[in-house]
Formats: C-alpha cells, sequence, structure tokens
C-alpha cells in the first residue's frame, strides 16, 4: 500500500453517514479527515500519511482514493480542504476573471499550468485564489457529487473575522507539519501569509520579523497558535524564548471534544481543522 493511517478515531456512531459531514484536508504529505454530524460536532478523525516525493505522493492519492470512495459516497456532503502551496489573497477591488491566473503567475510562474480555483471571502472583501495539478483537482472533484473546494487561507481568515481583536495587537499562527499560516491584527488586518519552512529558527524569525515590521513588541504582544506544535517540541521552545505572550487559541465555542477521547493525541492538533469545519457550508 503506498499510504499509511497514521491515525483513525470514532467519537460516536457510524453506521448511518447519510445526514453527516466529511471534511477531506490535503496537504503535500497526505489527508486529514473529520467527520461531523447534523449539528458539527465531531464525529470522526483520521490521518493518512503519503509517500514523500512527488510522484509517490500523486500515486498514494490515487491509491487512497479508490480504497476509499464508496465509503466518502456515503457521507451526505463533503467539503475539500486545499493547502495548496500557490495560493494569494486579492482584495476584491483588484480582482477580475481575467487577472487571477496572472496574479499567481507573477507569484510562482508555471505560465497557466495547472488548474485555478477562487474563493470569495463571506465579507466580500477579498478572494482566495489558488492553483494546483489539474490531475489533483480532477481526482477530488470526482470524490463525491455534493462537494465543496476551498483553501484553508480562507476558512481561517473566515474564523478570524468572527474574532473580537485586543486593540494593542495580536498575532495569530497556524501551525502545520512544515508549513505556517500567520495573521496580524493591529487596528485592522496587517499581515496575512501562508508560508513553508524548514526548522524552528526559521520560524522564530518570521514571526520576529513580521512583529518588528509593524512596531510591536515580542514581550507583550500576544500570539495565539493552534495546530501540530507541542510545548516540549524545539518549535514551541524556541518560540517561547522569544516571545512573552505565547497563547494556545481555544477549541471552537460548542465543540464537545476533550484530550481523553483521543487516545494520545492533543485536542489543539486538529483545532485548525475543526475551525474549518465550522465555517464551510
Amino acid at each position: 500500500m503506498s499510504y499509511t493511517t497514521n491515525y483513525s478515531i470514532a467519537l460516536e456512531e457510524l453506521s448511518d453517514l447519510s445526514d453527516k459531514h466529511l471534511l477531506v484536508q490535503l496537504s503535500g504529505e497526505g489527508i486529514r479527515l473529520l467527520g461531523l454530524d447534523e449539528n458539527r460536532q465531531p464525529l470522526l478523525l483520521e490521518i493518512y500519511q503519503f509517500e514523500i516525493n512527488e510522484e509517490d505522493a500523486s500515486i498514494s492519492l490515487k491509491d487512497w482514493i479508490m480504497d476509499k470512495k464508496d465509503w466518502i459516497r456515503q457521507w451526505k456532503k463533503v467539503h475539500v480542504l486545499y493547502q495548496s502551496q500557490q495560493v494569494t489573497l486579492i482584495p476584491s477591488a483588484l480582482y477580475g476573471n481575467d487577472n487571477g491566473k496572472e496574479w499567481l503567475d507573477c507569484q510562482f510562474g508555471d505560465l497557466f499550468k495547472g488548474t485555478m480555483l477562487t474563493d470569495l471571502h463571506l465579507n466580500g472583501e477579498h478572494y482566495t485564489v489558488f492553483r494546483m495539478p489539474s490531475s489533483v483537482y480532477s481526482a477530488m472533484a470526482d470524490l463525491h457529487s455534493n462537494a465543496t473546494h476551498t483553501h484553508q487561507l480562507t476558512t481561517w481568515m473566515q474564523e478570524l473575522n468572527k474574532r473580537n481583536h485586543p486593540e494593542e495587537g495580536i498575532l495569530y499562527l497556524v501551525i502545520d507539519q512544515h508549513r505556517i499560516f500567520m495573521a496580524l491584527h493591529h487596528t485592522g488586518w496587517k499581515f496575512f501569509q501562508q508560508l513553508d519552512y524548514q526548522t524552528p529558527d526559521d520560524v522564530s524569525y518570521l514571526v520576529l520579523s513580521v512583529l518588528q515590521q509593524f512596531g510591536l513588541a515580542p514581550e507583550s504582544t500576544k500570539v495565539e497558535w493552534s495546530g501540530w506544535m507541542e510545548t516540549s517540541s524545539a518549535l514551541y521552545l524556541d518560540l517561547y524564548k522569544y516571545l512573552g505572550n505565547l497563547a494556545l487559541s481555544p477549541m471552537p465555542d460548542g465543540i464537545q471534544l476533550n484530550d481523553r477521547q483521543l487516545q494520545g493525541m492533543n485536542a489543539h492538533f486538529f483545532t485548525p481543522l475543526i475551525q474549518a469545519g465550522l465555517c464551510v457550508s
């Protein structure tokens, strides 16, 4: 088998999926699944790891779809959440149907290759424009007849726009495996980006650079985080060394999930996925 099941836990009975929603998060490393009941409470959490290199990962995706498609089609609706590397935010005033690909090509090149998707944010102020290999999109689009497709940057911005942000400024982080999402709010949004990293030093440097750029003190500015980081990890300890107000992001209101249910996993690993599950429709 070209992929590995790293984690699988059912939080509730899954005998009837006809009124349930399934969130499928696709990253470069693999797939994560979040099952949700009609009240958007978590039902299922699964993690699949793909092979490392790009060619083998493509095979892994095809094999996973072949194995899972009949089961996936039992769900009422499927929401596909992408972590495409080629993504950009465009203010609505600057976006047009003819220039979306040009924005991507200016940043990433590729001469218009691949499939471009566009999300309009709920507040109407931005578009998320992202691109992926056409074979990947075609495979994911064939998963379910009732499916939505969006980028994680879009759902995260939607979640953050529900918050009350402190006037003195706040930096939000989502930590993933070799990828972070960063958002700075200080009397309005100042910075929003998805970035790849290799070492803890990379993340600390980026965080400190953004705070410095906007005149915010690392010793006092709140930095709220969630995702795949343990408090004993080298990444957390490196951030803790520089930041005086590093805080864990709370689980969304009304979600019933705790560490005891997760058989050794930390609940905050799944916070970004659950946030996304509450934002898709």
